[in-house]
């Protein structure tokens, strides 16, 4: 179910103690709604169909176009396989990483919108908080894309066996 605009303000806007980051899974109509705050950054998922949305002029945004498919599914519908081409890649799960982490210590949230906010947007808030630790509602994120969620899991583990590798 997506967080509406409320809670997400008060999760931005709550005295935090300790200093790990959260990410925030939203729905695109949430997502325009959001107040420019400085410590809030934004990965702004649309359909390639669709026109990216409005956000306000905050310094750190990340947009991206992908189908809401998941290619990982046994399942693979006429629908699903017309997508497939409009995919999430290895590519785009190295620019998500890419951009997390080249943020700003002043970054305490992370806001993540794809269109209905339970899906794309959910996989992603979801990676980040596997893959660096950060805050989530994880209650919030259980529809969250299986093949966003592999993708930028397996890219992340990559990047760790490459680093590794070189030392």
């Amino acid at each position: 179910m997506p967080i509406p605009l409320h809670q997400v303000l008060e999760r931005i806007f709550r005295p935090s103690s300790n200093t790990v980051r959260q990410v925030v899974a939203v729905p695109r109509s949430v997502a325009e709604q959001i107040p420019l705050v400085d410590s809030v950054a934004v990965i702004s998922v649309t359909a390639p169909e669709k026109l990216q949305a409005s956000l306000a002029a905050f310094e750190h945004v990340l947009r991206l176009s992908f189908a809401d498919v998941d290619f990982l599914s046994a399942e693979m519908t006429k629908r699903r396989q017309a997508k497939l081409k409009a995919a999430f890649t290895a590519q785009q799960a190295v620019t998500v990483l890419a951009f997390v982490e080249a943020l700003p210590q002043n970054i305490r949230t992370i806001v993540v919108h794809c269109e209905g906010g339970y899906s794309r947007s959910c996989a992603i808030a979801l990676a980040l908080a596997d893959i660096y630790g950060y805050e989530a509602e994880r209650a919030s994120l259980g529809e969250a894309n299986p093949s966003v969620l592999r993708t930028l899991k397996d890219v992340a583990y990559m990047k760790l066996n490459a680093k590794k590798g070189r030392k």
